[in-house]
């Protein structure tokens, strides 16, 4: 019982209670709203600076220290071929989004309040996934978009390919991310860019005669009325067979 006695009587006077960790602040606003204003920013950039939109990946991942000062420093982008704690889900982000993101993120105007836990200024590392609104850009940029069967890509480009690919008993043990880059060029064609994730070769080979095969139902992006060569990603998951 004196035991249990001096536990409570440590807790209620904080002797042994852990203080909660309070994260920082961006003029006084929650990183979620921080991460909202980072991401409209973005799309002002892109805009204005005319970023190549399809070159741009969606979904990045990005973290960076808010120290006791309030000071920013160890920006970086976190993916899956990053080692340790940054080490992600997420595949790597695009060049032209690199640099976008970090054009964005040094044009906030505003001040980093530091993390607290209890009454001391602590060191807080950041973590954001930032969704960048690509075909609200591309909308803004471009009134000739790249299309695929005279529709959105991302509305029937998938589902064109998906039946086409044949996923049967040959991988049956295969499952995971198949993420590929290519380009349509100015006359319709496809070209391969990069195969950035796959779980398997062969599943990748198969995946890839079907994208080759979409040649002719592409029209490709103009502009001026001129044909451009248009770069486009693909992500597919595929589980248990």
């Amino acid at each position: 019982m004196k035991f249990f006695a001096l536990l409570l009587a440590a807790l209620l006077f904080g002797g042994t209670a852990a203080a909660q960790t309070t994260p920082p602040t961006f003029n006084g606003a929650t990183t979620k709203i921080f991460l909202s204003r980072l991401t409209a920013q973005a799309k002002r950039v892109a805009i204005e600076k005319k970023y190549p939109y399809e070159e741009l990946t969606e979904l990045s991942c990005v973290a960076f220290l808010v120290d006791t000062t309030g000071q920013v420093s160890q920006w970086r982008f976190r993916d899956n071929t990053c080692k340790g704690r940054d080490s992600v889900g997420y595949a790597p982000a695009s060049e032209a989004t690199r640099r976008l993101l970090t054009e964005a993120f040094d044009n906030m105007e505003g001040e980093w309040q530091p993390a607290r836990r209890g009454d001391r200024k602590v060191p807080f590392s950041v973590n954001l996934v930032v969704r960048l609104p690509v075909k609200a850009i591309a909308q803004a940029l471009d009134p000739d978009p790249l299309l695929f069967m005279e529709q959105d890509p991302g509305e029937s480009f998938v589902p064109w390919f998906r039946p086409r690919v044949r996923y049967d008993e040959r991988f049956a043990k295969v499952e995971g991310l198949v993420h590929v880059r290519f380009f349509v060029e100015a006359d319709g064609s496809v070209t391969i860019d990069e195969v950035v994730e796959s779980p398997d070769e062969k599943l990748t080979k198969e995946v890839l005669r079907v994208i080759r095969n979409s040649h002719g139902k592409w029209t490709p992006r103009k502009v001026d009325g001129v044909a451009q060569r248009s770069a486009y990603e693909l992500r597919m998951n595929y589980g248990k067979w």
